[in-house]
């Protein structure tokens, strides 16, 4: 990470550090390839994380976390520009005319001037109405034999009202847009937390899996240690002759053939350390990291119309399809309406003050009563309509297409649920029936040593056998890890992972 970000671990973990000193010895036996870097004089921090460190860090620093939040307020922003249509209109108008065109009479005059100015509101309203209030003074001057004044002023103030009667009655239209986009805005904050929960279940998989690998070196290293113990053994009876060269190769490329098997698995406890980074966004990949936590398991049995139901409850795609039906719900009615005619009612009042100055014209408008009224209505009928009607037709289709898609919805949910409750309820069966298995393969083996102590056993077999119980211990620890991935695959099914450590809004 760069120097002036923030650096991931800004963390009460520092507080934490002791404790990791602490637990080196687990550090030891799980950090494998890791603690190389130490080895080589690297500087390597070592920092102890729990699950729930990992989820709380994740949801502070993840850049898909982070865009997926800048996607949702760049989405509401459109909010604004819906109801941008309900905003005051400033309109603001200077104009000047100089007219000394020839005439057909020298009465008329030669010269002619108009000054105007005019400073007008108007704003929309949620019912669909349009008011607005203008002021206008104009001043003419003529030469003209017929001009009461050479120069004169006017000044009048007019208001204005518009109310649509037929298509967008009483703003149902401009109503409607608003409600829909607020449903789309919602839509899209859903999409969003859909995204940081799927990084989080990502992060989460990603330490569990570092667990496993950390698991898996563990056994891994105590099968050397028992293979390095028979090698020391055969080595010294080689030496008095008691063994033959065949039996103390096959011995010590067992040594061998354990120490590779460490390696791999040191490097994919490396990627799986790296990944977990990767989700906490950290560029340092020197840095180790110790897990806090088991592989542990839950023997309790799931049920699946339990979590059928709590899944309806916060599934975010569900309430996506009931948003989609009831934005396909509202626009079938903005599309009915927009087949009735255009009716407008419309109504003004001007008065004006007519003077030679223009102070007199502005006093003259609020002493003298010289009113203009007028209200009229206007009508405009597409006598085919195709264009509107057409337009309500595709909107009952695809009414029709989101209830079925809201049905096939629930569908996807019953699925996903039982399938995911029936692979939880599958691991504690699995995990059983390893742990029996382990148990017999360590019999096993240990009958095996007792024989071979005695001379009543073969180096291939021990070896055989200590290799089958190494292959059952990592599948115990494959099964653990499978449940504890079920789970967190179940918790995203429900969409629940996130309430356990989010509870700020988005």
């Amino acid at each position: 990470m760069k120097k002036n970000n923030r650096h991931f671990y800004d963390w009460e973990f520092k507080k934490r550090f002791a404790a990791a000193i602490i637990a080196t010895a687990a550090m030891l036996l799980g950090c494998a390839g890791d603690c190389r870097a130490l080895d080589s004089g690297a500087q390597a921090e070592v920092v102890a994380l729990s699950l729930d460190d990992v989820s709380r860090l994740v949801l502070k620093n993840n850049p898909d976390i982070q865009m997926a939040k800048y996607d949702a307020y760049i989405r509401r922003t459109d909010l604004k520009d819906a109801r941008s249509i309900f905003d005051t209109m400033l309109s603001l108008q200077a104009a000047y005319l100089n007219d000394r065109r020839k005439t057909s009479s020298t009465l008329l005059g030669t010269k002619s001037t108009t000054t105007d100015y005019s400073l007008g509101l108007e704003k929309k309203l949620p019912s669909g109405t349009t008011l607005g209030i203008s002021a206008d003074d104009s001043r003419d001057f003529s030469n003209s034999a017929f001009s009461s004044f050479p120069t004169g002023h006017e000044a009048s103030v007019k208001f204005s009202l518009r109310q649509p009667l037929g298509n967008n009655f009483f703003g149902m239209i401009d109503r409607g847009r608003i409600k829909i986009t607020r449903l789309d805005i919602e839509n899209s904050d859903f999409q969003a937390i859909v995204r940081i929960e799927q990084a989080l279940a990502q992060a989460q998989t990603a330490y569990w899996r570092l667990v496993l690998k950390q698991e898996e070196l563990k056994t891994a290293r105590a099968m050397l240690e028992k293979a390095e113990q028979l090698y020391a053994v055969f080595k010294d009876k080689h030496a008095l002759g008691l063994v033959e060269d065949a039996e103390l190769f096959g011995v010590e490329a067992n040594v061998a053939q354990r120490r590779s098997s460490i390696a791999a698995l040191t490097h994919e406890r490396t990627m799986a350390k790296n990944e977990v980074l990767l989700s906490l966004h950290e560029e340092d990949l020197n840095i180790v990291i110790v897990p806090q936590d088991a592989l542990d398991i839950s023997e309790r049995a799931l049920d699946w119309e339990e979590n059928l139901r709590r899944a309806l409850e916060q599934r975010r795609d569900y309430k996506q399809a009931q948003n989609d039906v009831a934005m396909k719900n509202i626009e079938l009615r903005l599309k009915r309406n927009s087949r009735w005619p255009q009716v407008d009612l419309e109504a003004s009042f001007l008065h004006n003050g007519l003077e030679a100055s223009q102070a007199k014209a502005w006093e003259n408008l609020t002493q003298e009563d010289n009113p203009q009224w007028y209200m009229g209505l206007s009508v405009q009928v597409p006598l085919e309509n195709r264009a509107a009607s057409s337009k309500h037709e595709k909107a009952q289709w695809e009414k029709a297409k989101a209830l079925i898609a809201l049905k096939k919805t629930e569908s996807i949910i019953a699925v996903e649920i039982n399938n995911s409750v029936d692979a939880v309820n599958n691991t504690i069966e699995k995990l059983k029936l390893q742990e029996r298995i382990v148990s017999l393969q360590e019999n096993k083996l240990l009958f095996e040593e007792q024989r071979f102590a005695k001379g009543r056993s073969d180096t291939d077999t021990l070896i055989r056998y200590q290799e089958d119980l190494q292959q059952a211990q990592l599948a115990l620890s494959g099964v653990r890890f499978e449940q504890k991935k079920a789970m967190i695959d179940l918790l995203l099914a429900e969409n629940s992972l996130l309430d356990l450590y989010w509870k700020e809004a988005l």
